[in-house]
């Protein structure tokens, strides 16, 4: 399914479709959403949730519910799509104010519910773990009313994904995690929670742990046909494994940085954010490792599709741009160091207000270039990608 194929049917604004049945349809396209989509057609489905929050105001005091709605559906493709954490808590926090003046209703509860869920998970990424527990809490209380009333949350899955979220926020997490497994879930389920427990082995700089745990879920997700999974696990293999002390732990994680690219690829599109970020962890792998070549040759590899997702003028391109120049002048090539530096420049001149410190040192570095004196640029050459 593509959005371009879609648009047309966004008649959100004909006085003789209701308001009610706008919020469906727009709720079944969010669904059905693409999982192979480019830069404008994200921006395209923002915009069209964004006119419909705004239109759902105008009716908000007869029915807050799709005002709710829409706020929660335009959280979850800024989280989903663009891995926006502030607004996705933002819209979340929305539709929790709106859907809670709503008489009790099933459709409220599921509201609630799910919203809350996106508010904890957005928390945790912004490292408010406690008020991330307080949402999940939340969303846990709103599922034992919904009990009460004789239903089940509308995602068969979202109640498992609220408790293993309420473990991750808690300090005993290690333990409740563990006892999650004692549950003998499906083993979809239960390769999450082993990635989840290799992230607290990794937390606590215990390595080896946390390369257990994580062959643990590899071994499981390679039991059934879920290639996303597969590609989380063998992705967080690979990071455990540069990690690792070992010999021949380095070569065997950029072996599965690749495996894990070529997955998601496959899965997704190399347009997807976790190929990209992917990508990003190889890059950086193999300069921490001193493989300068290879490193330049990932980097401009992924330099159309980077430009594809984020566009030309973006911070992504202009810290692309950045960090080819310092390997440039690690490899003595002080012509196209300056090239791109100029490029990196121009284009944080654009979407900057006022200069920074990076601005700065980009600014030095290539009045040193033009000066022909070949120095390290004085900013860092890579940073570890979440």
């Amino acid at each position: 399914m593509n959005l371009h194929h879609t648009s047309n049917k966004f008649k959100l604004f004909e006085p003789e479709v209701s308001l009610t049945n706008k919020l469906k349809h727009l709720r079944n396209v969010l669904e059905a959403f693409p999982l192979e989509i480019d830069r404008e057609d994200t921006e395209m489905y923002l915009h069209s949730l964004i006119k419909l929050v705004a239109y759902a105001k105008l009716f908000s005091h007869e029915d807050p519910l799709p005002l709710a709605a829409a706020h929660l559906a335009l959280g979850l493709v800024y989280v989903v799509k663009k891995s926006y954490w502030k607004q996705g808590e933002h819209h979340s926090s929305e539709a929790v104010v709106h859907a809670e003046n709503v008489l009790t209703s099933k459709e409220q509860i599921n509201t609630l519910i799910e919203s809350y869920y996106l508010m904890g998970y957005c928390r945790l990424k912004l490292g408010k773990t406690g008020e991330a527990l307080e949402a999940t809490t939340a969303a846990r209380n709103c599922i034992e009313e919904l009990g009460y009333l004789g239903h089940k949350p509308n995602c068969p899955d979202l109640e498992y994904k609220i408790a293993v979220l309420a473990a991750w926020c808690s300090p005993s997490r290690l333990q409740l995690l563990q006892e999650s497994l004692e549950c003998q879930g499906p083993p979809d389920k239960n390769a999450y929670i082993h990635l989840m427990i290799a992230q607290y082995y990794r937390d606590n700089k215990n390595i080896n742990d946390a390369l257990k745990s994580a062959k643990q879920a590899l071994n499981l997700a390679n039991q059934f046909e879920d290639v996303a999974m597969q590609a989380d696990a063998t992705r967080y293999l690979a990071e455990c494994y540069i990690e690792s002390p070992g010999h021949g732990c380095v070569e065997e994680g950029l072996l599965l940085f690749r495996k894990s690219i070529a997955l998601y690829t496959t899965h997704f599109s190399g347009l997807d954010l976790s190929t990209l970020s992917t990508n990003d962890l190889l890059i950086n792998a193999l300069i921490k490792q001193e493989m300068y070549d290879e490193a330049v040759e990932e980097l401009k590899a992924v330099k159309e599709a980077k430009i594809l997702k984020f566009g030309e003028f973006s911070k992504q391109m202009a810290d692309f741009y950045k960090q080819l120049g310092s390997l440039y002048l690690i490899q003595s090539r002080t012509k196209e160091a300056l090239s791109v530096f100029k490029s990196s420049l121009s284009i944080l001149n654009v979407i900057q207000t006022k200069p920074n410190s990076v601005t700065t040192s980009i600014r030095n570095t290539i009045k040193s270039l033009e000066a022909n004196k070949t120095e390290k640029p004085a900013f860092k050459l890579y940073s570890k990608v979440n």
